[in-house]
């Protein structure tokens, strides 16, 4: 399998779903993942869905103690949206309550 390296950590995981395991766990950002529908058929989560799965793992997300990119701003929001618009990574904004 290919591995892929994070240009916010430099830490080298497989491609695919361990690399988005990557972004939300150690960067906390909620990334758009594809689920079975109703019907059996894959489809990518909504921004509602996304943000509730990674709400439920990610206690954190929206508190004081949050790391997202949002939260810590400066050069490390900058590198996220520049990234994110290169490679299309669905990285999900939400506003913190």
């Amino acid at each position: 399998m290919k591995n892929t390296e994070c240009l916010l950590c430099s830490g080298v995981t497989e491609s695919g779903h361990k690399f988005y395991d990557h972004l939300e766990d150690v960067h906390m950002m909620p990334i758009r993942r594809i689920r079975i529908g109703d019907d059996g058929i894959p489809r990518e989560e909504t921004h509602d869905e996304c943000i509730e799965r990674f709400e439920f793992t990610h206690i954190e997300y929206g508190t004081k103690q949050c790391w997202c990119p949002d939260c810590l701003g400066g050069e490390t929001l900058k590198l996220v949206n520049e990234v994110s618009s290169q490679f299309d990574i669905k990285y999900i904004k939400e506003k913190h309550k």
